[in-house]
C-alpha cells in the first residue's frame, strides 16, 4: 500500500506543477524549480530517508491545490505509521504558511489537531480544535474529535455541548446526551450535592425518558435520600426498559435491600419481569434473590425446562447445576446440562489466533485479522 503511495506521489505533484504551467507560463523557471524539489523529495522517500523529503518538500516556495492536497495525504500517513513528529512537523508549516487557502488552512488545523491527539497532547490538540471551530464557525469537522478528547478528560459538560454539532442521528445524540447527564449525575452523587444531582436528572429525564441509566440514577438518589420504597419503584423501571441491568444490580439490590419485606417486594419486581420476558440469563439474578428469601427451591421446574430447551450461558449453566445437583434423579440432570452445554459449544468459536486473538468458528491457515501464517489455533 505504502509502495502505491509513493508511486502516486510524483503523479500528484507533476500534476500540480502543470496546473501551475498552464496557468502562467511566464513563470516555467520557478516551476521547473519546484517540480525539481518534488522531484528530489520523491527520491528521498523511495531511499527510507523521510527527514530528508521533508525538509525539500517544506522549503517549496509555494504551494498549489494539488501539492497542498498530497501534503495533507503524507502527513495523514505518516501519523498512520505511527511517526507523529514528522507528522506534526509537515502539518505545523502547512498552518503557518500565508498562501493557503481558508479551506486548505482548516484541513491543515485538523490534521494537525488529529496529530496532537495521536501523541496524547490532548490541551494541545483540544487547543487547535478549539481555535478551528472559532476561527471558522460554520467548520464543524472539529467539533467530533473534540468531543473525544472531553470523554476522555470526563469533562462531561463540555461534551453535551459539542454534541449538537457532531451527532447527526437524532437517536444517537440523545443517547449521547443523556449519558454525558448521567456521568455528571454520578460526580455529583459521590460528593452528596442531591439538589443539582436532580435537576440533571430531569433535564436528562426530558431528553430520553425511556433510559435505564436514568431510571437508576433516579433510585440512587432516593436511596440517597432515605426513600427507599421509591428506589425500589425506580429500579424496577429501570429493569422494565433493560432486563439485562439484573446481573450487574443484583448485588446492589441484596446489598440494599436486606429487610424481608423489601426482600419479597424485590423478588416479586423480578419474578414480574422474568415471566413478562423469560430470559435465561434472568435465572442466576433471580436464584440469588430466592436464595436470600429462602425459595430456593421454586426455580427447579424452571431450571429443567431452560436446559431441554434454550441457549443459556455459562452463569446459568452454572446456576442450574448447583440448584439441580440437590435432586435426586442425577442421571436426568446431567443429560440435560450435557446437552445445554453441547448447544453453548456450538455457538463459541473454536479456533483463535496466537497472534493477534482474533476468533474464528472454522480453521484458516492465514488469519483474516492480523494476516499471520500459521497462527490461528484450537482454544
Amino acid at each position: 500500500m505504502l509502495e502505491i503511495l509513493f508511486l502516486l506521489l510524483p503523479l500528484a505533484f507533476y500534476s500540480g506543477w502543470r496546473t501551475a504551467h498552464k496557468k502562467n507560463r511566464s513563470s516555467q523557471t520557478g516551476a521547473t524549480e519546484v517540480s525539481t524539489r518534488f522531484v528530489q523529495g520523491i527520491n528521498f522517500l523511495l531511499n527510507e530517508e523521510p527527514d530528508k523529503a521533508l525538509d525539500v518538500f517544506l522549503e517549496a516556495p509555494s504551494l498549489d491545490a494539488q501539492a497542498a492536497e498530497t501534503f495533507l495525504a503524507l502527513g495523514k500517513m505518516f501519523r498512520n505509521r505511527g511517526e507523529v513528529n514528522r507528522a506534526l512537523r509537515l502539518h505545523q508549516h502547512l498552518v503557518a504558511r500565508p498562501d493557503l487557502t481558508n479551506t486548505q488552512r482548516q484541513l491543515a488545523m485538523l490534521a494537525l489537531g488529529e496529530d496532537f491527539f495521536s501523541a496524547g497532547l490532548l490541551d494541545r490538540a483540544e487547543g487547535v480544535f478549539n481555535e478551528l471551530i472559532k476561527s471558522y464557525p460554520k467548520n464543524t469537522t472539529a467539533c467530533i474529535p473534540l468531543r473525544r478528547i472531553y470523554e476522555q478528560l470526563h469533562e462531561w459538560e463540555k461534551a453535551f455541548t459539542l454534541t449538537e454539532c457532531s451527532v447527526t442521528d437524532k437517536t444517537e445524540r440523545t443517547h449521547l446526551m443523556t449519558h454525558y447527564l448521567c456521568e455528571q449525575v454520578e460526580e455529583l452523587l459521590a460528593k452528596n450535592q442531591l439538589f443539582q444531582a436532580d435537576e440533571k436528572l430531569k433535564k436528562a429525564l426530558s431528553i430520553y425518558p425511556q433510559s435505564a441509566r436514568v431510571q437508576t440514577l433516579l433510585a440512587e438518589l432516593a436511596l440517597a435520600r432515605g426513600e427507599r420504597a421509591v428506589a425500589l419503584k425506580y429500579f424496577r423501571q429501570a429493569l422494565v426498559y433493560d432486563q439485562h441491568l439484573l446481573s450487574s444490580l443484583v448485588k446492589r439490590l441484596l446489598s440494599v435491600f436486606t429487610q424481608p419485606t423489601e426482600l419479597q417486594q424485590l423478588y416479586e419486581v423480578v419474578s414480574t419481569e422474568y415471566r413478562r420476558n423469560p430470559d435465561a440469563k434472568m435465572l442466576p439474578a433471580l436464584a440469588a434473590i430466592e436464595q436470600e428469601i429462602g425459595q430456593g427451591g421454586s426455580l427447579v421446574p424452571v431450571l429443567h425446562q431452560h436446559l431441554q430447551h434454550e441457549l443459556g450461558n455459562l452463569q446459568t449453566l452454572t446456576c442450574a447445576a448447583r440448584y439441580l445437583s440437590k435432586e435426586s434423579d442425577t442421571k436426568t440432570t446431567l443429560n440435560e446440562l450435557s446437552l445445554a452445554l453441547g448447544r453453548l459449544a456450538n455457538t463459541l468459536p473454536r479456533f483463535q489466533c496466537a497472534n493477534c486473538g482474533y476468533k474464528l468458528h472454522e480453521y484458516v491457515w492465514r488469519c483474516p485479522a492480523c494476516h499471520h501464517w500459521d497462527s490461528v489455533q484450537s482454544q
